[in-house]
């Protein structure tokens, strides 16, 4: 059986408590009412899709744009302390080059370069984590 993950970026608009991000990057399913509110409030952008074959045993070297972002932002989510991520202009010329395709890169789904740099761009100055899809819409009254 084969496993396809997805990955949308979040861009929250403020930090998240640090006992809520340990949660969120640890899959706990614990109460998380901040990180929520933040995740309701947050812009996303669909950054692609892998399946188990695009792991690889070296580290950063995932075989497909998604799977490094991924690491790279679990990296510096819980590396010190656990965080979302401030999206600074370093934090975002970081996920931008690591975006870029390789030779080894195995076919995937995957947002286009100029896409996710100009929602990197835009939200410079909001904190990131990674989703496997944005919440719900509620209806509209």
């Amino acid at each position: 059986m084969v496993f396809e993950y997805r990955l949308w970026l979040a861009a929250v608009p403020e930090p998240v408590p640090e006992a809520e991000a340990r949660a969120h990057w640890n899959l706990k399913d614990l109460p998380t009412p901040n990180l929520d509110r933040a995740l309701r409030q947050a812009d996303y952008a669909y950054v692609g899709s892998w399946h188990d074959g695009h792991f690889s045993e070296e580290p950063q070297s995932g075989r497909c744009p998604a799977v490094r972002i991924f690491d790279w932002l679990f990296y510096r989510g819980t590396i010190d302390q656990y965080q979302a991520p401030l999206l600074d202009a370093r934090l975002r010329d970081e996920l931008i080059g690591i975006h870029r395709p390789r030779p080894g890169d195995l076919p995937a789904d995957s947002i286009d370069a100029d896409a996710i740099a100009a929602f990197l761009t835009a939200h410079l100055g909001r904190h990131l984590l990674t989703e496997e899809e944005p919440p719900p819409i509620p209806p509209s009254p």
